[in-house]
């Protein structure tokens, strides 16, 4: 395999990837800036039933009142985890982005969706960036060479 042949399969290969990695991250991007800079409706989430902890603490059956009193969900979780030694009844600060069933809190850990989606789609911007970059210039030189040849 010459050195040409090589470059063009890691383009395509990039570009390809590229493409996967930007198809599977842009639906979840605007969720995952929403939560990465606290743009929903702040609020108290109700601990509504004793706490699962594993690697994460959930409640899967809480309630979120927003702090104006205009949203109030029931049977929502804190999807990315609550702080450990939490009962029922107990009550953190969380917010509503409008996500069915879920709200966030800044004191639990910060999991899927905020960083995936982001580094997922900015190595997509990448991927598919370098591998068309490639596509054009090898296009420019043929189109070049066939301007000279003529």
């Amino acid at each position: 395999m010459t050195e040409s042949e090589r470059n063009n399969a890691i383009a395509a290969v990039a570009l390809v990837v590229g493409v996967i990695l930007l198809a599977l991250s842009a639906p979840t991007v605007p969720k995952a800036f929403k939560i990465a800079f606290d743009l929903g409706a702040p609020g108290v989430y109700v601990v509504g039933d004793v706490p699962e902890c594993s690697f994460r603490c959930y409640s899967r059956a809480g309630t979120f009142t927003s702090d104006d009193g205009k949203i109030t969900r029931s049977g929502v979780h804190v999807r990315n985890g609550m702080p450990r030694g939490l009962k029922q009844g107990d009550t953190i600060r969380a917010f509503d982005i409008g996500t069915p069933n879920e709200v966030f809190s800044n004191e639990g850990q910060n999991g899927y969706p905020s960083a995936l989606p982001i580094i997922a789609g900015l190595a997509g911007l990448l991927g598919a960036g370098l591998g068309l970059q490639h596509v054009w210039a090898a296009l420019w030189t043929m189109w070049k060479r066939r301007g000279q040849s003529e």
